[in-house]
């Protein structure tokens, strides 16, 4: 069986996994989870407390009439493996030309390339969602893509990322992962983000289910 482990990285999203293992955070996919946020005075990087939903409700990102990309992505580090003190975390480089922001590590072969999407739940049988493009895969307001080779570009061109039609192959579309002599692990990247259309007519707080499909052998 082949494992995957992610991360976020929370200090230089210049640096890959490899070379600063300490500016990567890994998730626990049963209990952390991910916010995006317009931010506020109490939601923001290194906050001492979950934030409670009337926080996150001020700290909504407002509809604007311009595409509006959400500013701040937080980890919400529920397991609180940081210095055992915070329990968000700034993703570093979020929507940014940059590399090293989301790291996907495999510790061995695949039979199929991994690839990212992106669910109303983890029943993965719906995208209702209105981020997701309230059932119209192409309209989804997630926006990712592969960064394992190359920076995401300025103002960089995205898969609108919903259900199974609409999803990124974390392998830039080289294929399967097979591990070189003495590896103990694949590295791959992305860079995520939600861009609210202008003038959105329908205000939502939401939330979905980002996985990562791959199968071995």
């Amino acid at each position: 069986m082949t494992n995957l482990v992610m991360r976020v990285n929370y200090v230089d999203a210049d640096l890959a996994y490899g070379d600063t293992g300490a500016g990567y955070i890994v998730m626990d996919l049963t209990n952390d989870y991910l916010i995006w946020t317009a931010g506020s005075d109490v939601v923001e990087d290194l906050m001492t407390h979950e934030p409670t939903a009337s926080e996150l409700n001020e700290a909504s990102t407002i509809i604007d009439d311009i595409d509006t990309m959400i500013p701040l992505c937080l980890l919400m580090d529920y397991s609180h493996n940081v210095g055992g003190l915070y329990y968000t975390h700034e993703v570093k480089g979020m929507g940014e030309n940059k590399q090293y922001v989301f790291n996907f590590s495999f510790d061995g072969d695949t039979a199929t390339e991994p690839r990212l999407e992106a669910w109303d739940d983890s029943t993965h049988t719906s995208i209702d969602a209105h981020v997701l493009g309230n059932g119209t895969p192409a309209n989804s307001m997630l926006k990712a893509k592969a960064t394992a080779y190359a920076l995401p570009g300025a103002g960089w061109a995205v898969t609108p990322i919903a259900g199974v039609a609409n999803y990124v192959l974390l392998n830039a579309g080289m294929g399967a992962i097979e591990l070189g002599t003495g590896e103990t692990s694949k590295e791959l990247y992305a860079n995520i983000k939600i861009v609210i259309p202008a003038s959105y007519p329908t205000p939502a707080v939401e939330t979905f289910v980002l996985t990562c499909r791959f199968t071995w052998n």
